[in-house]
């Protein structure tokens, strides 16, 4: 049995290499199959990649109570994800209310915004070209109120929605525990897949990829927390009534780097111009200058001050790049492309860097964009992985 089983693994270890032609036709075909299987699992793929992110913001903690605690890594997954969970469910029972008071508050009319056809009620002509600023303006009205309007028509579509959305809720919650248990053991997994020879370097292109997500989940989530709390306490200060769904609507689209500010600036003077301030004896216009300053000197902080210091430069993208890839990214995958399309864009120049640098045999081959003590952008050459940054061993 012994003499046959060593027969086998003499011809076995003899059997002819594959050829070149070969392995691109293998790789071609595994290409071709993966993409064959998104395309027709894609109603599962947004699930999946929110039950991904779920995990990968809690593996870090995981592996802390690991290292400094007795418990074996389920156990000690059971217990983060609880108090995940808990976390989620405090949320809205105790924001739900205050921001139902919020949204009651509102006092926003569409009618009022017909007073701003008196100072439109012109006609500009440009090239032979004539403009009726009031026509516009009623025109806009007529389209906001054909939007408000079927509110209640829409009820049961909303239910439906719900229903689906708490179905695809628990599947995102179940897949994604299943995620933190095995992190390690997939990450593993993944490096025996590399060769030896090419370990330190995936190793260090690993490090660089994760850099850009950290940086955007754990700073930008760090940032939109600071900002919202700013520009909630500073619009009560002013007197806004509705400054808490101010405040959140700042935090959430500072998920948008660049960009997201600018919105909720314009959310923030729209606010301003319809509902005033509580106590500030000031004219609507003035009022609304005010609030427009506010705005302006905080973005002036947000982006020279908070975002260097909290989330460095490895998102650092031109602003037409942002905005391209945020319309590419919502019309790809709705809420969670115009979310993901950041730190995509970035990892995509890290890999492109690398792939470039490989092929015109540049060393080093993995560059890290890292911030600089002037806070300009600097490239890092890569350093092995540190003891705190190695996947924990498995239970």
């Amino acid at each position: 049995m012994n003499g046959i089983s060593f027969l086998w693994r003499v011809d076995l270890l003899s059997a002819p290499k594959w050829t070149p032609e070969t392995k691109r036709f293998v790789f071609v075909v595994c290409v071709l199959l993966i993409g064959i299987a998104i395309w027709r699992l894609s109603i599962v793929l947004a699930p999946l990649i929110v039950a991904v992110i779920i995990a990968y913001l809690l593996n870090p903690v995981v592996n802390w109570f690991t290292r400094r605690t007795p418990l074996k890594r389920g156990m000690a997954a059971v217990l983060v994800y609880t108090a995940f969970l808990s976390i989620l469910a405090l949320i809205p029972s105790i924001g739900g209310p205050l921001i139902v008071q919020q949204i009651r508050q509102l006092d926003f009319d569409v009618e009022e915004l017909t007073q701003l056809g008196g100072p439109l009620d012109y006609k500009l002509s440009v090239g032979g070209l004539s403009i009726d600023g009031g026509a516009v303006v009623n025109q806009v009205v007529g389209s906001l109120d054909q939007i408000f309007s079927p509110v209640a028509s829409i009820a049961a579509d909303l239910l439906v929605g719900t229903f689906r959305g708490f179905i695809w809720a628990i599947f995102i919650f179940v897949v994604g525990f299943y995620f933190l248990v095995d992190a390690n053991r997939f990450s593993n997994w993944v490096d025996s897949w590399v060769p030896p020879a090419y370990s330190e370097e995936f190793n260090q292109l690993r490090q660089a990829l994760d850099g850009v997500w950290k940086s955007y989940f754990i700073g930008q989530l760090t940032l939109a927390l600071i900002v919202g709390v700013i520009i909630g306490v500073a619009t009560a200060i002013l007197g806004i009534k509705s400054a808490l769904l101010l405040g959140i609507v700042a935090g959430l689209l500072e998920l948008i780097p660049n960009w997201g500010y600018s919105i909720s600036g314009t959310v923030g003077v729209l606010f301003a111009y319809f509902q005033g301030s509580t106590y500030i004896p000031l004219p609507v216009w003035a009022f609304v200058l005010l609030v427009a300053g506010f705005y302006f000197l905080m973005w002036q902080v947000d982006t020279n001050y908070l975002v260097p210091r909290i989330i460095g430069n490895r998102l650092h993208l031109p602003p037409a790049v942002i905005i391209v890839g945020i319309i590419a990214g919502a019309s790809v995958g709705g809420a969670l492309g115009l979310l993901l399309a950041a730190p995509t864009i970035a990892s995509v120049r890290v890999l492109g860097s690398y792939i470039y640098r490989r092929l015109l045999d540049l060393e080093p081959y993995v560059v890290d964009i890292r911030p600089s003590s002037t806070g300009r952008e600097r490239p890092a050459a890569h350093q092995p992985l540190s003891t705190s940054e190695q996947p924990e061993p498995e239970s």
